[in-house]
């Protein structure tokens, strides 16, 4: 061999042994592009809590770090990088879009922040992009319509603001197009009917506006359409229908007006779920929806439908969901329709209430899906008897017919229903006892059998339900002693037996219910003896009312246990002694503890006789407003005297502009006194001068007795509006215009009235009582400050044109709870909680104001809470929004 050959051959050897060595450690050598890109996007982030992120570093084959996926065929090309719920916390980097092979793009479910980069739109081959569930923010890039390849497109539940781009029609490969649960503005695009292989538009939880496109048509391979929860108006286009493939139409919670299109019910066959619900849609239910074979939902409540409901409906063999709730819906006397859905084997949950139907419940109603476990027909206008028959839907879950008219007595067919939870038979004329078999439904929690006709005696058998948490059994003519078996109950949160005839004493095993943590309220009966020591075991419970009965002995301190206690009422019952002296009897109101002759105050107690130490024996003393009796702390602010000179300069020259109001007597004007520092009410007599000195008299006795509960003399406004409220510079609200108000006595001497000689107060404000004849009551401000409340939160005058056929505020703002019960909620409330991140927490608040205004406005008078109740209530609504809990 010679010496060149020699040497060419140990070259040879020389490049094998390079090209080894290379090609073993090639896996290792972090490529320029798609591994430094991805170091790039790691440093971006800034919280990895799990760790998921530590096997990413240069030490490792990229290829086998976790969420990447890489081409088969091209190493080190990363084609998937998928970081699905991993809590990682960051920005999206820029650099991602150097993955120039990167087909899929996941990274919901984390907590990225800030903006999608634009350079993403470089992705040429991407298919899928999705980082929805994060808190992105900005506009959606326009950019993104240069990823000509994408087939999916999910960007939900982030705060995304801003239009969609016009670019983004240029995506005409896209299948998925999400963007629900942002804050998007404008319209909906009419580009859509472009991307001619939609299947699923999802634009639902946002702010759009103006009218759902007619182009949508054009989409006849789309499956599921999402429009829910934003503000679109104008009819529902008829060419929907066109899109034959759709199985979920959903358009909920918007301001639709218009009939349904006929044409859905005849065209989209496949259709299995549709929601029309919360909107303004009119007219009848059409025929031609029983043409949807495989319907499984249909939900239409809360609109303004009108006619009956078609039998046709039976016909949906697949039925699980009907909702027709809210609506002007009519019905035959038989409520034949009830009997057509008998068809529906398969029927889950019925609801409809707060309709118009009216008739008798038919014994067909047995015959329902023994799937049912929910069913209402709340708040209607049903009559005749329960059916016994009723006791053969042994699925049922929930049964709700109050607020109806109901009569004859309680099937004893209902202790067949083992799996019943729920029974709400309140404000009907059911008549009889409360039967021995309700004892066998077992799972009973919720029992409300209120403002009815039942009578005899509670049974002893209740206390076989272990569930029950909440019983209504208030405003009956129940008589007979408190079962003391009832106390084995032992998971009660609330037992309302108030307003029967129920006599005895309190069985001293009350103590027993401990978990009572929201009311005990027997008021209004015939109970006597002492009140037992035990009822300081109820550490929980948050209101105790044994006002109006015949309860005697003094006030145990163990009521000072009851540490959860806010609101205590023993009123008029024959209770004598010292109230303790703790403090929580120090903040009670006087109208706590009035009409009990033989109580004396402790120190620091307000509107009680001090004890008279010198003496064992108290004689009972009825009020005197004398000198030198303990009355009501109320501090009058020192006089002041005007010439009307420095009147006229006040309200500069009662001028228009500082016009308050007008009443019957005289005007209202806004006047600046010392120096512009302070601002009063200054109210000027007209007319004839005799009446409206009377009138202003009858007006500045009341100011200086006000209000309610606060005074032992109490005061009723009777025209409380949001004319009669003025706001200081503090925004303080402050109570005016008392000119048809009324002193009233606590405790009124015999043949004293306070019936009312004409209707008192403002249309929409007037309880109803007061248009029977009633007599006038603190409880019928309470009814008017409810009204104000409902106005404050919908800013609906309760005078309104919407408010017509029966309708009104109250009726339109039950309709929307408790779940849409931003559906009522005034816009501009919605659109500053929405600027400041904090709709939910606007939501929560709403849903307590409105809870309280419901409460005020019930329909009888005994059934409202006192303004001390509600002060409460509103307070901790304030307290909830001031520390955000």
């Amino acid at each position: 061999m010679t010496i060149k050959q020699s040497f060419t051959i140990e070259m040879a050897l020389f490049f094998c042994l390079i090209y080894f060595l290379l090609s073993t450690t090639s896996a290792f050598v972090c490529d320029f592009t798609d591994c430094q890109a991805l170091l790039k996007f790691k440093t971006g982030i800034t919280g990895d809590p799990e760790g998921h992120l530590q096997a990413w570093n240069e030490s490792n084959p990229f290829c086998n770090w976790t969420g990447i996926t890489c081409h088969q065929n091209l190493q080190n090309r990363a084609i998937a990088l998928e970081l699905i719920d991993m809590d990682l916390d960051g920005s999206i980097s820029p650099f991602l879009s150097n993955l120039s092979f990167l087909t899929r793009l996941s990274l919901h479910g984390n907590n990225f922040h800030g903006e999608i980069p634009t350079s993403l739109g470089m992705l040429s081959q991407l298919t899928h992009l999705n980082v929805s569930d994060n808190v992105l923010e900005g506009s959606i890039p326009a950019s993104v319509h240069g990823c000509q390849s994408l087939e999916v497109l999910e960007l939900t539940k982030n705060t995304f603001s801003g239009v969609i781009p016009e670019e983004l029609g240029w995506l005409k490969k896209l299948t998925v197009f999400a963007l629900s649960k942002n804050n998007l503005t404008g319209s909906i695009p009419a580009f859509f009917s472009n991307m001619t292989e939609l299947r699923e538009l999802r634009l639902a939880f946002n702010y759009f506006t103006g009218k759902i496109p007619m182009e949508l048509g054009a989409l006849t391979k789309l499956e599921i359409l999402y429009l829910h929860r934003n503000f679109l108006e104008g009819a529902i286009p008829a060419s929907i229908s066109n899109c034959t493939a759709l199985r979920e139409i959903s358009v909920g919670d918007n301001l639709i007006t218009g009939e349904i299109p006929s044409e859905i019910g005849n065209k989209i066959q496949n259709l299995q779920k549709l929601y029309f619900l919360s909107n303004y849609i009119s007219g009848r239910i059409p025929v031609t929806l029983s043409n949807l074979s495989q319907l499984t939902l249909l939900d239409l409540s809360l609109n303004n439908l009108e006619g009956g409901v078609p039998a046709e409906l039976g016909e949906l063999k697949n039925l699980e969901f009907l909702s027709l709730h809210s609506n002007f819906l009519v019905s035959d006397s038989s409520l034949s329709f009830l009997t057509a859905l008998t068809n529906c084997s398969f029927l889950q949950k019925l609801h409809l209430a707060f309709c118009l139907f009216a008739g008798s419940l038919p014994a067909s109603i047995g015959d329902l899906s023994k799937d049912l476990y929910y069913f209402s027909l709340f708040k209607n206008n049903i009559t005749g008897k329960v059916p016994d028959s009723i006791g053969n839907l042994s699925g049922l879950v929930s049964l709700n017919l109050g607020y109806n008219y109901l009569n004859g007595t309680i099937p004893g067919s209902f202790g067949k229903l083992g799996h019943l939870q729920r029974l709400h038979f309140g404000r009907n004329k059911l008549q009889g006892s409360i039967p021995d078999e309700m004892a066998q439904t077992k799972n009973l929690g919720f029992l409300n059998l209120s403002d009815n006709c039942i009578n005899g005696s509670i049974p002893s058998s209740l206390s076989n339900l272990s569930q029950l948490r909440y019983l209504y059994l208030s405003h009956n003519n129940l008589s007979g002693p408190i079962p003391t078996e009832l106390t084995q109950c032992s998971v009660m949160m609330l037992l309302d037996l108030s307003s029967n005839n129920l006599h005895g004493s309190l069985p001293p095993e009350i103590g027993l219910l401990s978990e009572l943590g929201l009311s005990l309220n027997f008021s209004n009966n015939n109970l006597n003896g002492e009140i037992p020591a035990s009822i300081g075991k109820l550490a929980s419970v948050q209101e105790i009312d044994l006002s109006k009965n015949r309860f005697s002995g003094i006030i145990p301190s163990f009521v000072g246990s009851c540490i959860s206690l806010n609101y205590l009422n023993l009123s008029n019952n024959m209770l004598e002694g010292e109230v303790p002296n703790m403090e929580r009897f120090k903040n009670l109101s006087i109208s706590s503890l009035i009409g009990n002759t033989g109580l004396c105050g402790g120190s620091g107690l307000k509107g009680l006789h001090p004890c008279k130490v010198q003496k064992k024996t108290r004689q009972s003393r009825k009020w005197k407003k004398a000198a030198g009796a303990d009355e009501p702390n109320l501090k009058a602010s020192p006089s002041h005297h005007f010439t009307q000179r420095e009147l006229e300069m006040a309200t500069l020259g009662f001028s228009e502009t500082n016009l308050l109001g007008r009443g019957s007597f005289g005007s209202v004007y806004k006047a600046q006194i010392d120096d512009g520092k302070s601002i009063v009410a200054v109210k000027v007599l007209g007319g004839e001068y005799r009446q409206s000195y009377k009138s202003f008299k009858r007006e500045w006795e009341i100011l200086s007795e006000y209000l309610h509960e606060g005074c032992f003399v109490q005061v009723v406004h009777c025209d409380l509006k949001p004319q009669n409220v003025l706001l200081d510079n503090d925004m303080v609200a402050h109570v005016a215009d008392f000119g048809i108000g009324k002193l009233m006595l606590v405790d009124k001497p015999q043949g004293y009235s306070t019936m009312s000689s004409f209707l008192r107060g403002s249309v929409g404000y007037i309880p109803p009582e007061y248009g029977q004849g009633a007599e006038i009551s603190v409880k019928g401000d309470v009814y008017s400050f409810g009204v104000m409340l409902l106005e404050l939160i919908t800013r609906q005058r309760p005078t309104g044109e919407i408010f017509r056929d029966g309708l009104d505020l109250r009726k339109w703002v039950v309709a929307a709870t408790p779940h849409h019960i931003l559906d009522v909620v005034d816009m501009s409330l919605k659109l500053e909680a929405h600027s400041h991140g904090s709709l939910e927490k606007l939501e929560q608040c709403c849903d307590h104001v409105v809870d309280a205004g419901m409460m005020c406005t019930e329909e009888n008078p005994q059934s409202r809470p006192s303004m001390s109740v509600i002060t409460r209530e509103l307070q901790n609504v304030w307290k909830q929004m001031e520390f955000g809990e």
